[in-house]
Parts: C-alpha cells; structure tokens; sequence
C-alpha cells in the first residue's frame, strides 16, 4: 500500500489505525479469557526493560498472521539477516479462519510469541492473555516511530479504546480510497476525481448507463463495510464516529449522519450500481475481478494496491473519496497491520526487537514493496502508477487529518460478523437503512451496556 516520499507528523491524530478489517465472526471469549484464566503471572512490560537484543543464544520465534502480501514474511525475513540467532516460525491462516481462531491460539499454553493482532482479541487484555508492551515503548521511543498507538491501546478490561496499556505495535499502515480503470474512464469520457460525493454517484450512473458494473464489491464476507465505513467517515463527524468505534459508552450510531451513509449505500445497491448478486462474491473474488478488467470503480484499501496494478498495469489509478460537500475536508476510513506479543512468550525482548524493527528506515521499502504505508514514511522509496496515486492520497488523507477507525474493529468482540450479516441484509433488500443501523447499535448497546 504506497510511493513518492511521505511525511508524516510524529504522532497522528488518535482516529487513526486499528487492526486489519476483518468481517467474519470471532471465536466467542470463552472461561479461557477470564481474569481467572492461567495466562501470565504478569502480562506487563511495564517495568524495567532492555533494548539490547539477545545475541548469545538461538531463539525461535512463533508469529501467527493472516497477512497474504509479501510484508510480513519479508520484515520476518530482514530481521533474520540482522540477527541470523533469531529464527522465525510462521503460522499463516486465511482470513476467515485467523478470525474465528486466533482468541482461541493466544489462549492455548502452545501460543505464539508474536500474532497479527485484528478485532475481537482484545478480548485478551482482560484474561492477561497479551503483553503489555509500555516499558519497551518507552525504552524503544515508540510513540515517536509509530503513528497511531491508541489504536491498540486498551483499558484493563478491554473494552474501550484509546485508554489504558498498549499492547502492539503497527506494522503496515492502510487507507481507503476509490480505484478506477483509467481506460475505462476515459473511453465513458468520465474526469476524476469527483468533488463531492453525488458527483461520485453521477460517474456510477454513467458506468451503469453504458453497460459497465459501475462499483465492483464482494459483500459474502461483508465486503460492503468498504464503501460503508468510507461513507460514515463522510457523513458522521469525527468525534462521533471514533467514539463508537472506540466503544465509548453512550456512542450511538443511529443519527441522521449515519442514516445518510447507510442510505447511499443502500441507494447504490438498488439502483444496480454494484456487482450484481452481490452478497455471493468474496471481497478477495472482487478486487480478482476488478484487477482482471471488471467494472469501472471499487471502494478498498491500499492492501489491494499491489494487486490491482499488477492486473491493471498502467489503466490502475486510484483517488481519495469526495467530500459530501464540495471544498470539504477529505475523510475515508483507515486500518493497519498490527503486531502484539503473548504474555506467555519466553523471548519478550526477541519479541520486542522485532516490533520495533518495524519503524525501521530498513523496514520501509519491505512494508512500501508490499503495498503498505510505512510508519517511517519519510524513509518510504520513490514509486509511480498506481502506487504513487496510494502515496499522493495518503499524504492529502494526513494533511485533513482525515483517518477514521473501522466501526467493526473496536467496538464489540460480535461487531465484525452483526456488520457482515446486517450488510448482506440491507444489500439483499431486507432491511431499511434504519433498520440496518438499529441492529449495530443493539450490538454496541449489549456489549457496553
């Protein structure tokens, strides 16, 4: 997800980055994950600390990830070549299984020293099941290297965000933004970007009109939570929004700013915009299809960049969502990939190192190659095309202070598969916009009651 060198200030506002958009159900927290469970006697690094990274002896690391571009086994790769004593052992499961799993691996006496961490583990925190990673955050100077660490930091029983003790670090950092097929484009006479949003739909109208899927999506897996959190980050503010994603208490998601979104959405499906039989596509099947020449627009993020310009080659562009308002300030929703570390492991400082390596000027080019945005992005490489497109929109995304968390991510351990099963829901006509929203919130409301 990235190219042409990007500055980023030091620390990002706090909507930022959470965990990768997951949309399948997560194994449910069981006895395992309670405060009486036989995790670490300590689950914190809090106290005294080393940076010195252990070179007297062979270490061998486990990492659980479901990450399928090339940066992780890459970065595990580049620091294996720094520190030839440190091995890795990587455990890589496809998306929907790593979500239905991963509480169940970091709760078993055999778990990894290091997992990508995604939505719904942070479940953990409480059965002191993930390490608390401050004493090396401060040792490392973390707060400086990575942007966006509230992201991950939790309260002790895990369920609010953006508070508490931090327990990982990002490795790739992401966006979302519009693709679209620059011959396509201009053979429909179409001119991006658009300037607002209904100017956006105009463009889909267009590409519907000549025959073309104007929006290509895959929502069997809730795919539609692409466009659909891009659209909240539009309509709802700022504030608003990071609150329910945060699982602040009394956070709704019910008003007229998440009507908007929820019914542009819903507009765009009825009115036969997007991929038809919508709700029997994968969203890996969709941007397949989008990078092999199907359809005109799709709604993802920079993970997908590599991708796409693979299959598109040259025609690959992509621009950063219109405002709803013409001159507003630009706003979509991002994520990132994230490291954390087992309370269990008995290579905390191996761990740790390897974390850190990941805001590394040597780190950059691995995480940019792979798609991502690096956390040095001031040491990301030179790159054009559609990457560079990536680059151009992230630096004008940080410029508006613009990023908004996931819905899905932080606000309730059940949230990714209510949003997959409400979306598939209002994509297949069954509910209203309303509706839609009222069965989020019922989630929200249960959870943080």
């Amino acid at each position: 997800m990235s190219h042409s060198p990007v500055h980023l200030p030091s620390r990002l506002p706090r909507r930022v980055f959470l965990a990768a958009a997951g949309s399948s159900l997560l194994a449910a927290c069981g006895s395992s994950l309670t405060p009486g469970a036989k995790g670490s006697a300590t689950n914190s690094a809090s106290g005294p600390v080393t940076t010195a990274v252990p070179t007297d002896r062979q270490i061998t690391l486990v990492v659980a990830d479901a990450d399928d571009t090339t940066m992780t086994p890459d970065l595990l790769a580049a620091f294996h070549a720094k520190y030839p004593n440190i091995t890795f052992k990587r455990q890589y499961t496809g998306w929907d299984d790593y979500l239905k799993s991963i509480n169940t691996t970091m709760s078993a006496d055999s778990a990894p020293d290091i997992a990508q961490f995604v939505s719904g583990m942070n479940n953990l925190v409480k059965g002191r099941l993930l390490l608390d990673v401050g004493g090396y955050a401060k040792a490392y100077g973390w707060p400086g290297k990575f942007p966006g660490l509230d992201q991950i930091t939790f309260s002790s029983d895990g369920r609010t965000t953006g508070t508490g003790a931090l327990y990982g670090v990002s490795g790739g950092l992401s966006f979302e933004g519009v693709y679209y097929n620059k011959a396509k484009v201009k053979q429909l006479g179409i001119t991006v970007p658009p300037a607002t949003v209904d100017e956006l739909e105009a463009m889909f109208a267009k590409a519907k009109a000549a025959g073309e899927t104007a929006l290509v999506a895959g929502n069997l897996d809730g795919g539609l939570n692409h466009p659909f959190n891009v659209l909240l980050s539009i309509y709802m503010k700022p504030a608003d929004r990071e609150a329910w994603a945060f699982g602040h208490q009394g956070a709704k998601i019910t008003g007229a700013e998440a009507v908007a979104a929820a019914a542009t959405l819903k507009r765009w499906v009825d009115k036969g915009y997007v991929t038809p039989k919508v709700n029997g596509v994968s969203d890996n099947d969709a941007t397949a299809a989008f990078a092999k020449g199907t359809g005109v627009f799709r709604i993802s993020g920079n993970w997908a960049a590599a991708a796409v310009a693979k299959g598109l080659g040259a025609d690959a562009g992509l621009f950063n969502a219109p405002p709803a308002d013409k001159g507003g300030t630009l706003h979509t929703t991002g994520a990132g990939v994230y490291y954390c570390v087992s309370s269990r492991t008995k290579n905390a400082a191996a761990a740790a190192a390897f974390l850190d390596f990941c805001a590394s000027e040597q780190a950059a080019p691995i995480i940019a190659k792979s798609g991502f945005m690096a956390p040095d992005a001031s040491a990301m490489p030179q790159q054009s095309g559609l990457l560079g497109d990536v680059s151009g929109g992230w630096q004008a995304i940080v410029k508006d202070s613009g990023l908004e968390p996931f819905i899905q991510n932080a606000s309730t351990p059940t949230m990714p598969d209510t949003v997959t099963t409400q979306l598939q829901l209002l994509a297949g006509g069954k509910v209203t916009a309303e509706k839609f929203l009222a069965s989020l919130q019922a989630d929200f409301d249960k959870y943080h009651a």
